[in-house]
């Protein structure tokens, strides 16, 4: 048998779990395959015939396969990608199969490597990741320092492999030698008591016999031992590829959503991106000279390790809870969101074509309406699904899609049940005479919520009483750390004021809702209360037709 699929743990041989795949295609040492090695069985012609056969089929397989993938290369009309690619050895199935397994059996210190990071990012253990974080604030104090980490790490490999090697017997002759001691040190046990010396002795018996330390029993040395396939540690590294791989997949989709920035599917959005790249670029020029790169290189670095200790994400998390509840933090947080807002205003009419600016434009506004139904109670009713959504409206009552906060709506539009609800379903609706829509502009969400007096959560949403009234901001009375009553009119004391304002300032550009805002009122704070409803606006350019 193939030693790639003993298990040296058990002492017995098992099969491997890629024995019956391309993994095991590979010859023994013995120069017979695995299904050969229990030749004792029948009789020695038949096992040998039947051997053969196997390899063969085998082997012809495999160059088939291969000869298929080679002739859907080559017809191919994709040009090379670089000029050395003709220097490449070609795809083959043999030669991945070969490189795969070699990959997993050589590829442990590169994961031995990145356990280690891991482990002192995550404080696995504390005294370890507090000596790099002092060792990181002097190299960022002494940058020079750097230059000392190669020979560094050559002589720790040296030290570790030879203790690896050559034991300690340092000790067994240190606390055995005659070391003056102090008075302090008399009421101390006898040597033979004390397992290991102090630095004193040791310091001591180092100065006396400088020579004398020996080698001790010799083992034999460190030699890289890949694991074979079929062991424990193989199946390790596999494991590692296979999380490595969803690393992988997970960081090109957290950068994916960036490419519609760079490719100029906008052109007036990467024309900006453009201009700010190179503004950048010719400040930097000027400021980089005065950068305290010590003190940015501490800062990030300590500030690394601070984030990931595992007291930071439970104190952020109350801090933000703590802010939330309060009416002075939901205060900072309501001005910093509305000057995102507005930003986010700013360079989405920015990115207007000049004749819709000379023309005059307005938003059209719509309102996604939707109910909450616990999962349980869904679950025994048709037509219906657990959470928030806008099948769980009942009947009479708004419809998914209205054109005023009120839920008025000249379209009735009817969604089947377990069909998703889209605001594209809308973009049909007539618009007055003399309008049309902005080209290439779609619906976005509100995020400023200036129709609303108590304000937006993060996802645009005011949320409601099973009546749609009784207003908030936050999804009262189903925890997550918000209050469990909607907010009173002192809750939100000032901002109608602020509202009223912002509508008056934008009545000119006819940008708002037309109709009043959504005010809150006297509430009492009755803690089986529960918001049942929400609502959030869309808006969408609408600009004059020309004369």
């Amino acid at each position: 048998m193939d030693e790639g699929s003993v298990s040296p743990t058990s002492g017995t041989g098992r099969t491997s779990l890629f024995s019956n795949s391309l993994f095991s295609s590979s010859p023994s040492p013995s120069g017979r395959r695995a299904s050969s090695s229990s030749s004792h069985y029948g009789s020695p012609s038949s096992e040998k015939s039947t051997s053969r056969g196997a390899g063969l089929f085998q082997q012809t397989s495999m160059a088939l396969q291969s000869f298929a993938i080679e002739s859907v290369l080559a017809a191919s009309s994709a040009p090379p990608r670089l000029p050395v690619a003709q220097n490449k050895e070609p795809l083959s199935l043999p030669t991945t199969t070969k490189n795969f397994r070699g990959f997993v059996q050589k590829s442990g210190p590169m994961f031995w490597f990145q356990d280690g990071v891991e482990a002192t990012l995550m404080w696995q253990d504390t005294s370890w990741t507090l000596m790099w974080m002092a060792i990181w604030a002097v190299v960022s104090i002494y940058p020079w320092l750097l230059l000392l980490a190669p020979s560094t790490i050559l002589s720790v490999i040296l030290v570790m492999t030879h203790r690896a090697r050559y034991q300690d017997n340092m000790t067994h002759n240190i606390v055995r030698m005659e070391v003056p001691k102090s008075p302090a040190s008399k009421s101390r046990p006898s040597v033979e008591k004390v397992p290991t010396p102090s630095p004193a002795e040791v310091l001591a018996y180092s100065t006396t016999f400088p020579t004398s330390t020996g080698e001790g029993v010799v083992q034999p040395p460190l030699t890289p031992n890949p694991p074979h396939e079929g062991t424990v540690k193989y199946y390790e590294n596999l494991r590692d590829i296979q999380n490595m791989m969803r690393m992988i997949i997970d960081g090109y989709d957290l950068l994916a959503p960036t490419v519609p920035y760079l490719n100029w599917s906008s052109y007036s959005r990467s024309l900006h991106i453009l201009q700010l790249s190179l503004l950048t670029t010719v400040l930097m020029f000027f400021v980089a000279p005065y950068v305290p790169y010590r003190l940015v290189l501490l800062i990030g670095g300590e500030g690394a390790f601070i984030l990931t200790h595992p007291w930071t994400k439970p104190a952020i998390e109350g801090l933000m809870k703590r802010v939330d509840s309060s009416r002075e933090g939901r205060k900072i947080m309501r001005i910093a969101k509305e000057g995102g807002h507005k930003l986010r205003e700013w360079i989405e009419q920015d990115r207007l074509d000049d004749y819709v600016v000379e023309r005059g434009y307005r938003n059209v506004e719509m309102f996604e309406n939707e109910r909450y139904l616990p999962a349980k109670r869904a679950a025994s009713s048709s037509g219906v699904v657990g959470g928030w959504s806008g099948h769980n409206l009942q009947m009479g009552e708004r419809r998914p899609w209205t054109k005023g906060p009120d839920g008025w709506s000249s379209d009735d539009v009817d969604v089947l049940p377990g069909s998703k609800i889209d605001i594209s379903r809308q973009v049909a609706m007539q618009l007055e005479p003399g309008w049309e829509w902005v080209p290439g502009d779609d619906w976005r969400i509100d995020w400023g919520g200036s129709w609303s007096a108590v304000g937006v959560d993060n996802q645009g949403y005011v949320y409601t009483d099973a009546s749609w009234q009784k207003p908030a901001s936050y999804p009262y009375g189903h925890g997550n750390g918000v209050p469990d009553y909607p907010p009173s009119i002192f809750d939100v004391e000032g901002h109608a004021d602020d509202n009223a304002q912002v509508d008056e300032d934008d009545a000119e550009s006819e940008a708002r809702s037309t109709l009043p805002p959504l005010s809150a009122g006297v509430v009492d704070h009755d803690p089986k209360m529960k918001c049942e409803t929400r609502r959030r606006r869309w808006l969408r350019r609408a600009v004059r037709t020309a004369a």
